[in-house]
């Protein structure tokens, strides 16, 4: 007989799919050049840049609406509570490096419109379904950007506020790594957003330590 046994030392080579599939599983699962091949190797069309552009038009929209319109619902819920036209927070002790209310509205609509285009990018590369998490993340850290605006504005808990912040700048930080496996320089659309709520978060602390009745003594203040 001319069959060999193979002996328990030999390894027989690894094809180019199971090489494919060991990248995916044990180097870097959101390595966007494996993952194409290893569809393309499947059979499957490579997903980036394939799309029509009617769908990009309509993601893109879908960002720039929740992230933009999202945050001009919860100013317009909240315009009451904020700046002069609120007595609360136009008589809360403020540090003198607190910017002017006027300035709140135009950051954090850039800051919107930069996190919409950084959320598109990574759909073009990910999809919704192919890598879910890292947009599991952006959404989650956004639904904690909306939220603190109720829990500082609406509540007046500044204390809350201010744990609130700190769980979402974590947040953003991990949406940004996320964002890095997918694409290196996507996160840099990122990196105003993460340095406002650096300062926010230092805003807020410092509201509280000088305010700490969350300000609702002010009726009694002349």
């Amino acid at each position: 007989m001319n069959n060999k046994v193979q002996s328990a030392g030999d390894k027989k080579p690894m094809t180019n799919k199971e090489k494919l599939h060991s990248a995916i599983i044990l180097k870097n699962p959101y390595n966007n050049d494996t993952w194409d091949e290893y569809y393309i190797s499947k059979g499957y069309k490579k997903f980036e840049g394939g799309e029509p552009l009617w769908l990009q038009v309509l993601v893109l929209t879908f960002f720039l609406v929740l992230c933009a319109g999202g945050g001009a619902v919860c100013g317009i819920i909240t315009a009451k509570e904020f700046g002069d036209d609120s007595p609360w927070y136009t008589n809360l002790t403020k540090p003198s490096w607190n910017p002017p209310s006027s300035l709140f509205g135009p950051v954090w609509s850039v800051l919107y419109i930069l996190m919409a285009i950084a959320a598109y990018f990574v759909w073009r590369s990910t999809g919704f379904c192919r890598q879910p998490l890292p947009l599991i993340v952006f959404f989650t850290q956004l639904a904690f950007n909306f939220a603190w605006t109720f829990i500082f504005g609406l509540a007046h808990e500044l204390l809350g506020a201010f744990i609130e912040i700190v769980l979402l700048w974590l947040l953003i930080v991990l949406t940004m790594i996320l964002f890095y496996r997918v694409k290196w320089w996507i996160p840099i659309l990122l990196l105003p957003y993460l340095a406002w709520v650096t300062f926010a978060s230092c805003l807020n602390y410092a509201l509280y330590d000088l305010n700490p009745d969350n300000g609702e003594g002010y009726s009694q203040r002349d």
